[in-house]
């Protein structure tokens, strides 16, 4: 019931839509409710000398009714399908912008597939809610009132008989309802399980395919598949046997009906007729029939409430790094960063950082190198602020970057990383995505300097062509200038190159070497390197070693005294002289 209370909050907005809706429901009922009534009337009047007459009207009255009811009918559907979908889509915006807020820790603790799903399956949750099960459940309570008190005026006996099955409807629920809430549950549990899987294996299906897994993964997925068909048995067997004692018992209480009201007739009861007992049984046929669809109903709304709670979970999760929009924006930055006293854990008990203090001066360059693990990346991790230090602080300009809104910090940063991810959109629409307002000229110009202009304009479509999705249309030099210009146009104070060209073939290198020097023109600059080849020029270099900073200094001082440096360059240039 609070999940239901917290959904409804979403229905507020459309209140007047759906008063309008309940009007509806109240005049279909009505006219529905009009039928046994006229129908037990016209068989009374056929039975008379001179009932013709009354069976025209009762007829043309008949006719009123169901023209009234089909227009209650339409406008009802077309009123809450679409006020359903404008329900929907706010939901879906409202996660996909909490997604937006959500910190990094989030994404890589979780699987995308489940992620998508709570974006795509599970707010229709609340579709079904508003549109079918809920609306089916009001629509058929309003019927039951109706029926009972229409019941009760045809013969208060035979109705007192007739209804005395109704507490069995009640038991039958409370009895099927926790497990039919615990099944479907499971059974959405493990449902997200196989898009995740999914998911997760078209977005890698090279690696699938260079490993030759794709008999073992379909094995997996096979696996997963029968798992969900049987959760999914489960839940149609507790809904079968709710349903069918259901049906029973509103069967049982026709037939009871039946009999004693043939009996009433038999022994001429006053006011009562053939007719009476003909609209008696169409009441009592609406009567257990909403019953029964109520209690189905009930299997739809037990799973739209599983899927509100994981939609709710999200929703009540809190970014590690709140967005902080009460906080000041960040000044233009000069550039100057300072460590001071940097430690950082992502797991309790296993730090990755500790005691880092270093500076960086407004403009300079400086590079970090070490061997995998050794805490390079984390490092531009916490300066973008995707995380906080354990302890120590992060500053810009001596301003601790905690006092700011993140999201000014980052429109002043710039990174490339080693695999840079594109959008499945155009080449424009990718550049463009680094400032949105830029103009085709500054896209063209941004090109040119990240030495991507000349490839660009080979396409087909040029700066219109589509790079696919993650850019897998493109090679990966291309992509990486792509990316360069991306943030040329964002024109960044502080530019990060995370191993920009350590997959990357020689020629590819050297063109993108050429387009990160002018990217970090002017421009305060860290560059983490897999190929000691790109940062011998770099007038400071950062050593690291598991987790630590324990060397300093230009190549030429560094090759000279023993030390990680130059074991990694002894190592590189071993290789290539294996090579």
């Amino acid at each position: 019931m609070g999940t239901l209370l917290r959904a409804s909050a979403y229905l507020k907005p459309y209140k007047g839509r759906l008063s309008a809706v309940l009007f509806f429901i109240v005049v279909f009922t009505i006219c529905s409710l009009s039928f046994p009534r006229i129908s037990g009337k016209i068989i009374d009047q056929a039975t008379k000398p001179n009932g013709w007459t009354a069976i025209q009207f009762l007829f043309l009255l008949s006719i009123v009714m169901i023209l009234i009811r089909a227009t209650a009918l339409m406008a009802r559907n077309f009123l809450i399908q679409t006020t359903g979908m404008r329900v929907t889509c706010d939901l879906r915006i409202a996660i996909f912008s909490h997604l937006q807020k959500l910190s990094i820790r989030f994404y890589e603790e979780r699987q995308t597939g489940r992620i998508a799903a709570r974006v795509v399956d599970d707010s229709s949750a609340i579709h079904t809610l508003v549109t079918g099960a809920s609306v089916t459940m009001l629509t058929d309570l309003v019927t039951a009132a109706g029926v009972f008190i229409w019941l009760f005026v045809l013969n208060w006996r035979l109705a007192l008989i007739s209804v005395i099955v109704t507490p069995l409807f009640i038991v039958n629920y409370q009895w099927h309802r926790r497990r039919m809430r615990l099944e479907s549950r499971r059974h959405i549990r493990d449902w997200h399980r196989v898009i995740g899987f999914l998911t997760e294996r078209v977005a890698n299906n090279r690696i699938i395919r260079a490993f030759a897994a794709e008999e073992s993964e379909e094995y997996a997925f096979r696996g997963r598949i029968r798992a969900d068909y049987m959760n999914y048995n489960r839940v149609v067997w507790r809904h079968t046997l709710l349903a069918t004692m259901a049906d029973f018992l509103s069967t049982l209480a026709q037939m009871i009906a039946l009999v004693f009201g043939a009996w009433l007739i038999y022994t001429h009861t006053p006011h009562f007729t053939t007719g009476d007992l003909f609209a008696f049984l169409g009441y009592l046929g609406m009567l257990y029939t909403p019953i029964v669809r109520v209690v189905e109903s009930n299997a739809a709304i037990q799973k739209g409430v599983t899927a509100l709670e994981k939609i709710f979970a999200i929703l009540d999760t809190q970014p590690h790094i709140p967005e902080n929009d009460t906080l000041p924006e960040f000044p233009r930055m000069k550039g100057k960063i300072e460590f001071r006293d940097i430690s950082f854990a992502y797991r309790i008990g296993q730090a990755t950082l500790e005691n880092i203090n270093f500076s960086v001066a407004p403009g300079e360059m400086i590079a970090l190198v070490g061997a995998s693990g050794a805490g390079k990346s984390t490092i531009i991790t916490l300066l973008a602020r995707f995380y906080d230090p354990s302890s120590g602080q992060v500053l810009i300009d001596d301003r601790p970057i905690v006092n700011y809104n993140v999201q000014s910090l980052r429109r002043q940063i710039g990174i490339v990383m080693q695999d840079s991810i594109l959008f499945s959109g155009t080449v424009v629409e990718n550049i463009r995505y680094g400032r949105p307002d830029a103009t085709k000229a500054e896209i063209i110009a941004a090109a040119k300097a990240a030495n991507a202009h000349e490839f660009i304009t080979q396409f087909r479509h040029g700066y219109e062509s589509r790079v696919g999705e993650r850019g897998v249309s493109l090679s990966g030099g291309q992509r990486q200038r792509i990316a360069i210009a991306r943030v040329l146009i964002k024109d960044p104070r502080i530019l990060i190159l995370d191993e920009a060209t350590s997959s990357l073939d020689s020629q590819s290198e050297r063109l993108i070497q050429e387009a990160t020097e002018k990217l970090m023109h002017n421009r305060t600059a860290i560059v983490i390197a897999h190929r000691l080849s790109t940062v011998v020029n770099a007038k400071r270099i950062l050593v690291m070693d598991k987790g630590h900073i324990v060397d300093t200094g230009c190549h030429a001082e560094l090759l000279a005294r023993p030390g990680v440096y130059r074991d990694l360059y002894q190592i590189q240039f071993a290789d290539r002289t294996v090579a």
